[in-house]
């Protein structure tokens, strides 16, 4: 069953019933993210500054984030539950380069400190490993210049500081796009779109994707892609589901695509900025479900992988 949050709960099942909205939210929320428990979830504007948070379809509170550029990049946010089982929220309240980790239920804050100097990043497009472990943040830094910045969890609850600078300090940088995404079993994929890292043209081109297992070492396997990915998830050990345009399920261990769908519009989006209005349709992607589901004016597209 999908729930639209931003619509206030309305359901559909899988043979097609639609389901009733629960109650109607007079602002502009146009998307929503969902804690893994199912219990909490907050709406929010992409490119606004207000969210709220929910409890089984209750509000609980409201949330906001700096204005600076808010309406060019995509508000950061991540549901998380932590090895704990807690389930937390990680969003920059603050300011653009501050990452916080609040309690979902209770709005605890779990990173005060009064050492914090965070660096010039804007954090954007979070998401966590499966296992609660990791952090991934596809934001960019002035001029602008996208990075993914890659966190442990564990050492940001226990020291706020890890969140200020790298992180855990993979090499991962592009001038004109990126998107990331975790495998269930914590591996990390970044894909990277325009120069080559540090302009030596001995360096692969960032044009391409890493694959980053942080449990070995923070040294990528690079793959040379045949087509332009944008968002992204993971399919199982050895694909990648690309959604720039259209889904494309792309084999790791050759870079090309497998089997695509050019019949589904899945959006242009291929960055955190958003300057260029890319179209982004109403989807939602399951990780650990293994599938994913994409709008569009004749219904509900869903791709399953078993």
């Amino acid at each position: 069953m999908l729930v639209d949050w931003v619509a206030g709960g309305r359901r559909f099942t899988r043979d097609g019933e639609i389901g009733r909205s629960h109650v109607y939210y007079p602002y502009g929320f146009d998307a929503a993210v969902s804690s893994p428990s199912g219990e909490f979830a907050v709406v929010y504007t992409r490119l606004g500054t207000k969210g709220l948070v929910l409890r089984r379809g209750t509000f609980l509170r409201e949330i906001n984030r700096s204005f600076y550029w808010a309406d060019s990049y995509e508000f950061p946010i991540a549901l998380i539950r932590l090895e704990s089982g807690r389930e937390v929220i990680v969003h920059c309240p603050d300011r653009y380069n501050h990452l916080e980790i609040d309690d979902l239920a209770t709005g605890e804050r779990l990173t005060n400190s009064t050492c914090r100097t965070p660096s010039d990043c804007f954090h954007s497009r979070l998401c966590s490993s499966p296992d609660g472990r990791r952090m991934v943040s596809s934001g960019w830094v002035w001029h602008p210049m996208e990075t993914a910045r890659l966190y442990d969890l564990a050492m940001a609850l226990a020291d706020p500081c890890h969140l200020d600078g790298q992180g855990l300090g993979i090499d991962a940088w592009a001038e004109s796009g990126s998107s990331a995404t975790f495998f269930v079993d914590g591996r990390l994929a970044v894909d990277l779109v325009g120069m080559l890292i540090d302009g030596d043209e001995s360096d692969p081109p960032a044009e391409a994707l890493r694959l980053f297992d942080p449990d070995r070492s923070l040294a990528p396997d690079v793959i040379h892609r045949t087509e332009r990915l944008g968002t992204m998830m993971a399919v199982g050990t050895h694909h990648l589901l690309g959604l720039y345009e259209h889904p494309k399920l792309v084999d790791l261990r050759s870079g090309a695509v497998v089997r695509s769908w050019p019949d589904i519009n899945s959006g242009t989006q291929g960055s955190s900025i958003l300057l260029n209005n890319p179209s982004i349709p109403p989807m939602a992607l399951d990780v650990v479900g293994q599938r994913c589901a994409i709008a569009d004016a004749d219904g509900i597209n869903v791709l399953e992988f078993l």
